[in-house]
């Protein structure tokens, strides 16, 4: 729980933040950290991108009709988090009571589809600094995915 106080402290939404609690968060920064198969982190990396997924997490529970796109870090948590799949869907439940979709690839496949997925990008980070302040993304680029709860 100190991990979780410490990555989450200044969160005013308490229900959401009671929601956050739920996941096993130790099984993410494991996997982060020892993976071979995602972006290793060090353990301070593992650290931040965590706190800025479970900001992620948030901004999705506030806003669940808009479409999200995470930059590379937050999407590499998301990666290690998706990891157990069974896991990954029992907390979509509990959090939003439907399943988060990841849409890879989505930015790739013509200069439209491109020009769209930098405007939403660009969303996405004007919605982590209303909500979380100046630099709560950081400044890692965009991931080529698409972020939708069902």
């Amino acid at each position: 729980m100190l991990l979780l106080d410490t990555l989450f402290q200044h969160d005013s939404q308490p229900n959401a933040w009671q929601k956050l609690q739920l996941i096993d968060w130790l099984k993410i920064f494991l996997r982060l950290v020892n993976s071979e198969q995602i972006q290793k982190f060090n353990i301070f990396q593992a650290f931040f991108a965590m706190r800025k997924y479970g900001l992620f997490l948030l901004l999705l529970q506030k806003y669940p009709n808009i479409r999200i796109v995470p930059n590379q870090e937050i999407d590499a948590v998301l990666h290690a988090h998706m990891a157990d799949i069974d896991q990954f869907a029992k907390d979509c439940q509990k959090l939003y009571n439907t399943s988060i979709h990841h849409i890879p690839e989505f930015g790739l496949r013509d200069n439209d589809e491109r020009l769209e997925w930098q405007l939403i990008f660009a969303k996405t980070q004007v919605l982590f600094e209303l909500n979380f302040g100046q630099g709560a993304m950081g400044d890692s680029p965009p991931a080529c995915c698409e972020i939708l709860l069902a």
